[in-house]
């Protein structure tokens, strides 16, 4: 019997950034707010507040951007654009800033500038399923100053905790909380097991690089795609393993005052 195979790649839809005048809509598909510590607030990225502060912070910190999947952005423009068709208009994900908190006064969230000298970095959560019941912390970007101290276990800590904290006790009450990471990102391995991720295999040539980033291994001069690939390192924190311990040695660590 004969067959046609009339397939064709949809058209990229224009990109238009949302005006500033107005509610910044996060569109993602779980309820969110803004989550602190004593110590760092994590809120919502939007563009008008820091947009400015991030682009300049990672522009300056070129090397932050090693193991990320994407391509440095060149330009504010650019960096505007790519949050708004990688991050909001995917319902999966949700860009945040993280704070420091001991920087802000109240009423200074909304200060431009306040904000630039309170920033500390950022995270999202991506791969949200409410069908799924899962959720990942990922493009964890803490600025270099500020690795190695409590901002990566608050920042991480906090969205652990409202994923998988029942409703009840005011989280989302997901099954699975994950967490990927280049195979070869042996510091962001290190920080995922510290925080209670148990490993769980590697995904070989999972997913694409851009051309300037290091390929996890070489690939065939025909590749279908011709850009360097990763492997991928796979970790997670399930309902049960938070049940038993997990959701107290998470606390533990971010009670610790060094």
């Amino acid at each position: 019997m004969a067959f046609v195979n009339n397939y064709v790649p949809p058209p990229k839809a224009p990109v238009t950034l949302p005006d500033p005048s107005k509610p910044y809509d996060i569109n993602f598909c779980f309820p969110v707010r803004e989550l602190e510590t004593d110590r760092v607030r994590v809120t919502p990225f939007i563009p008008h507040l820091h947009a400015v502060a991030l682009f300049e912070a990672i522009t300056a910190n070129p090397q932050v951007m090693h193991y990320m999947p994407c391509s440095t952005p060149a330009t504010l423009e650019a960096f505007e654009l790519f949050c708004e068709e990688s991050y909001r208009i995917d319902t999966s994900r949700c860009m945040f800033v993280i704070l420091d908190k001991t920087k802000l006064a109240p009423g200074d969230e909304t200060d431009v500038a306040k904000v630039k000298n309170a920033l500390l970095g950022t995270l999202s959560y991506i791969n949200a399923s409410r069908e799924l019941s899962t959720i990942e912390p990922g493009f964890i970007t803490i600025l270099p100053q500020f690795q190695r101290t409590h901002v990566n276990t608050h920042a991480v800590g906090l969205l652990i905790q409202y994923a998988l904290d029942k409703p009840s006790d005011g989280g989302l009450g997901l099954r699975r909380c994950q967490w990927q990471a280049h195979a070869s990102n042996i510091p962001s391995a290190r920080a995922a097991e510290r925080l209670g991720f148990k490993p769980e295999g590697i995904l070989r040539w999972h997913r694409p690089l851009p051309a300037e980033r290091e390929s996890s291994a070489p690939f065939r001069a025909d590749d279908s795609l011709g850009v360097p690939g990763r492997h991928t390192a796979v970790f997670a924190i399930c309902w049960d393993d938070w049940d038993n311990g997990g959701k107290e040695h998470l606390q533990g660590l971010m009670d610790r005052k060094a």
